[in-house]
């Protein structure tokens, strides 16, 4: 396993959850719908419009989640471009 894991960013749940906005059976509870949308009505959810929808987080969490999400993927590119290291 390398520096940062194995995994490039973290995930929104695992963030929310760090945060202590949700718990981990949100975040379950959460996947569980979106796997639901996906098989019976083939549509992809996020993760965050379900929080927002149970009414567990709301819009300016699921921004502040999203921006650190963001900030993930800039440091990594950074990493990966200062060290010449390939994804």
């Amino acid at each position: 396993m390398g520096l940062f894991g194995t995994r490039k960013t973290r995930k929104f749940g695992e963030i929310a959850v760090n945060k202590g906005l949700i718990s981990e059976k949100d975040v379950q509870e959460a996947l569980k719908i979106r796997k639901e949308y996906q098989e019976i009505h083939k549509i992809h959810k996020k993760i965050g419009a379900i929080l927002t929808e149970k009414g567990l987080i709301g819009p300016d969490e699921v921004k502040i989640i999203l921006e650190e999400q963001k900030r993930d993927v800039s440091l990594m590119a950074w990493f990966y471009a200062f060290f010449g290291l390939s994804r």
